[in-house]
């Protein structure tokens, strides 16, 4: 569990390295490197000397439209041969997101990510045809991607206790809550958010804050809900983890589409991390309601649970309801407690036309499941079985001990050939066999009903000890095809 723990400590960004500027002929080149300008008779001025270091209060930052990249603009320093750049998330600096791009000009484009400090480095490089030589220091910029919060609350909280004495105002955007880093809170109660656009992060991501239940502990919300970069220990409370609130803002309420009441704002779990949940983590309350984007991703789950005679893990059923858009993504979930009857459970009437939409789906893309629904169902949703307007992306997967032996066809249910069907490289490993669903044709047994890839892979994921929540691979077949959550890889 150490192991387990100590993995989970750390993200990884992507690393990324761009060129500025295109190499235009030599002449071309050395001008821009100089002194920044594209008119190659302009003469800076500049030979044989010892060159500063970019001014970092002049360094600029912009976000692109869609916030997934950042350009960088920095002042030129005269006589320059180039600028050596580098970029670092400061919560994992021994992986930097850009490492010594050499630029040719003063701007560079990188990978951005929200709620990241950051910082960014440049030196001067020298140029040999000027004699120039290089700045002995960096220039340095620190900055995040945080959104501004509207409190920092204090470690050694009870959050039950703090938001029944701190309204939550009015407002159209996101509210943000910053929880310290390494900060341990409880919840004693239940807090119900309600229709208000929540969102708790810790500002670190590598030392996390921990939310600890009590036995009444819970949240509650019917509007948007983000929670980043935590650890949840529910093991002292059968409560669900999370829930729709039991009595919504009646302005959600939508007469229109069947009286759903509707959460239109996602729903997202990031970087995240649940121990001990014994019953549900998602339920209803018994309300009519449509989630329209249900999303969690490099997160784990831990389930010890007691069991539920109908429910479900993801249990939006009793009230009539359902979840539009459920993706589960680079995270995984496992149970050592007993056989739960389903994963995840809406109502038979519930779909996307009869809450105003044009489709639905659920998506598994990268995630290791281990135990889930042993004995029962991975899904049960009659409202979305066979219709054009189901689709389903369910792709590098390690599913071992889950579903009773039947994974693809209850996450499908049925499946429409109208419909965005994408299986591929699914391990269904179960009681120490594959299931045969999925397989090539070269397999004995082989079906397609529900997985029509024919990528299935048959071989034992052989999973290094799941019961203590190591779940690296290490079968042959699973390694090459880097399938199930990344974090577990090599």
């Amino acid at each position: 569990m150490k192991e387990f723990m100590k993995k989970n400590q750390f993200f990884t960004y992507s690393k990324l390295c761009t060129l500025a500027l295109a190499m235009a002929g030599g002449l071309f080149l050395a001008s821009c490197a100089e002194d920044g300008y594209d008119d190659e008779t302009f003469d800076s001025g500049v030979y044989n000397s010892q060159l500063g270091i970019v001014d970092a209060e002049g360094i600029t930052v912009t976000k692109s439209a869609d916030e997934k990249s950042q350009t960088f603009t920095w002042p030129v320093v005269m006589g320059a041969g180039g600028y050596l750049v580098s970029l670092y998330d400061t919560d994992n600096i021994d992986e930097p997101v850009v490492k010594d791009s050499i630029v040719d000009g003063c701007t560079m484009t990188a990978k951005r990510a929200e709620d990241t400090n950051y910082r960014l480095t440049i030196q001067t490089l020298g140029n040999e045809q000027r004699k120039n030589t290089g700045s002995s220091e960096l220039a340095v910029l620190e900055f995040n991607t945080f959104s501004p919060a509207l409190a920092t609350i204090p470690d050694g909280t009870d959050l039950y206790e703090y938001f029944t004495n701190n309204e939550i105002p009015d407002s159209n955007e996101v509210i943000y809550y910053d929880l310290e880093p390494g900060g341990h809170y409880t919840l004693s109660g239940v807090v119900d958010f309600n229709s208000h656009n929540i969102a708790l992060r810790t500002t670190s991501h590598s030392d996390l804050a921990t939310i600890t239940y009590g036995k009444a502990g819970g949240l509650e919300y019917c509007g948007g809900l983000k929670l980043k970069y935590l650890n949840f220990d529910l093991s002292a409370t059968t409560n669900p983890t999370l829930a729709f609130s039991a009595k919504p803002d009646p302005s959600i309420l939508d007469a229109a589409h069947n009286n759903h009441h509707q959460i239109t704002e996602p729903t997202t779990i990031q970087f995240c991390h649940f121990e001990g949940v014994r019953k549900m983590f998602l339920y209803d309350n018994k309300v009519k309601y449509c989630l329209k984007t249900f999303l969690m991703e490099e997160s784990t789950v831990h389930f010890v649970s007691e069991g539920m005679s109908a429910g479900s893990l993801f249990y939006i059923y009793d009230g009539g309801g359902f979840i539009n858009d459920f993706t589960l993504q680079n995270s995984t979930l496992w149970n050592t407690g007993e056989a739960e009857n389903y994963m995840i459970r809406y109502n038979n009437s519930g779909r996307c036309d009869r809450a105003g939409y044009t489709s639905n789906s659920i998506n598994f893309i990268n995630c290791t499941l281990y135990n889930i629904a042993k004995s029962g169902q991975m899904c049960n949703h009659g409202g979305f079985d066979g219709r054009s307007t189901s689709n389903y992306e369910i792709r590098n997967n390690i599913f071992v001990d889950c579903g009773n032996g039947a994974v693809p066809r209850r996450i499908t249910g049925r499946i429409s050939t109208a419909a965005v069907n994408n299986f591929d490289r699914n391990t269904y490993w179960f009681n120490g066999k594959a299931e045969t669903e999925g397989a090539p044709d070269s397999v004995e047994g082989a079906t397609k009903t529900y997985d029509q890839s024919g990528t299935a892979l048959q071989s034992d994921p052989a999973l290094v000890d799941p019961d203590n929540g190591n779940f690296t691979p290490t079968g042959e077949e699973q390694l090459l095809y880097k399938t199930g959550d990344p974090r577990w890889l090599p």
